[in-house]
């Protein structure tokens, strides 16, 4: 089981998170759910488990079919160390007073950048975690040796290929650096973002160069996802789901998927699926032993190649996903 670690940092780094902390609040979050208390989340979840006494409800809702024990939140659940259960990480298991620095970049050609970080997953051929750097810039020329994915939580930066194309990103966007890439980070305004690293043999990219591709948060608005209607195996209510492909490259896929309230099963998952909830609230129960984990805006999750379960969704879920 992975233990909440206590990381004593440098002075500097205190003392920048003593000025800095309130930020991370205000993370990147939808302006909705940005106001989102809650009450107004327990009253929905109130209203959910309400509609299960009443007449219409069919009993082979699974909230009432499943005898999940839905345990307190925990700081991090634990990575799977086999494919029984998910792992699942909140917002607050990247605070940056939980981050470990690793002090100021060596390389560094411009300002003096300094980074900090916290893993959260690393299994086989796929890891995930949470990095946060300060203003500054550096050269990238070797080839990268992974295909990284991050989710933007704040700042801004500037990512430039080996011929010198720019591509800026700020808060909400989706970044994804495939393995081969080479060029340039200038941090513009102190980055933090939550990433997924796939590991795999070979460059897959076959235009030249390899470039950065930057997707901004309202590419995952409904209007550009494919609407896929109700999930045929939902066991209560009508769980509709609408999804998109954003990267699509060897043995790598990333996209963005929304879902309605409702609950449907998960049967024994062909993949590896690591995401980023974006907006929404729900449910995730493990098969292997019926334990539960309420998940919302911010959490990251895990989901590995095997596992069963089951989802309940309370309000509409938007997330990030990382298929491996």
């Amino acid at each position: 089981m992975m233990t909440m670690m206590h990381i004593t940092t440098s002075f500097i780094f205190a003392a920048l998170l003593q000025m800095t902390c309130h930020k991370v609040v205000g993370a990147f979050v939808p302006q909705k759910y940005q106001h989102s208390t809650l009450s107004h989340h327990m009253a929905a979840l109130n209203d959910y488990l309400s509609s299960l006494s009443s007449p219409s409800f069919s009993t082979s809702a699974v909230l009432v079919s499943h005898s999940s024990s839905v345990a307190p939140t925990p700081s991090v659940t634990p990575s799977p160390t086999e494919t029984s259960y998910f792992a699942h990480a909140p917002l607050s298991f990247f605070a940056l007073d939980q981050l470990k620095t690793k002090g100021p970049r060596a390389n560094a050609d411009v300002g003096q950048p300094w980074d900090a970080s916290r893993s959260f997953f690393d299994q086989d051929i796929i890891a995930s975690g949470s990095w946060w750097c300060a203003e500054g810039g550096w050269p990238s020329p070797k080839q990268r040796t992974t295909t990284e994915i991050f989710h933007v939580l704040q700042g801004h930066g500037c990512l430039t290929d080996v011929d010198g194309t720019r591509h800026y990103f700020g808060p909400g966007d989706t970044v994804i650096l495939p393995k081969g890439w080479s060029g340039r980070w200038d941090v513009l305004e102190a980055i933090h973002k939550v990433w997924f690293v796939h590991e795999h043999p070979h460059i897959e990219e076959s235009s030249q160069p390899i470039r950065v591709q930057i997707v901004p948060y309202h590419m995952a608005s409904p209007q550009y996802l494919v609407h896929k209607g109700v999930r045929p195996d939902a066991t209560h209510g009508s769980p509709s789901t609408s999804s998109s492909v954003l990267y699509d490259v060897g043995p790598t896929e990333v996209g963005f998927w929304t879902c309605t309230p409702g609950s449907f099963p998960c049967k024994s998952r062909s993949t590896t699926e690591c995401f980023h909830v974006l907006e929404g609230l729900f449910f995730l129960t493990n098969d292997a032993d019926g334990t539960a984990q309420r998940c919302q805006a911010g959490d990251t999750v895990v989901l590995p190649k095997g596992w069963s379960g089951h989802w309940d969704v309370i309000e509409t879920v938007k997330k990030l996903w990382v298929v491996v």
